[in-house]
């Protein structure tokens, strides 16, 4: 498999992990108390991964702010296709990099 292909293909697990918490996210709305961390599935490139991370909808809703970032468990990192942007609850927030990152604008939730 070629590098551009392996990228794509862990954006692609990334990107169902991000429609995962986007309705998540929904539900949660409207019942959260605030400051409360609410529970999300880790965002990472991992197929078979079910960690949680947890954040604030207030926090939850930066990493939405951007679509090329992912909320992550610290050790899912992978340097090769994503950076670290900062941390944001118990989550590390990292931004796409190289061919996962087209993947990532496409497949955002408000991207037409």
């Amino acid at each position: 498999m070629t590098d551009e292909r392996r990228e794509h293909r862990l954006a692609e697990n990334e990107a169902l992990a991000r429609d995962v918490n986007e309705r998540v996210g929904e539900v949660a709305a409207s019942w959260y108390a605030e400051g409360e961390r609410l529970e999300f599935v880790c965002e990472c490139s991992r197929d078979d991964c079910t960690d949680r991370v947890h954040l604030r909808m207030e926090e939850y809703l930066e990493v939405r702010s951007s679509p090329v970032w992912f909320a992550v468990v610290a050790d899912h990192i992978v340097p090769e296709i994503e950076r670290s942007v900062k941390t944001l609850g118990d989550a590390i927030v990292v931004e796409k990099t190289g061919a996962g990152r087209d993947v990532a604008e496409a497949t955002a939730p408000d991207a037409s």
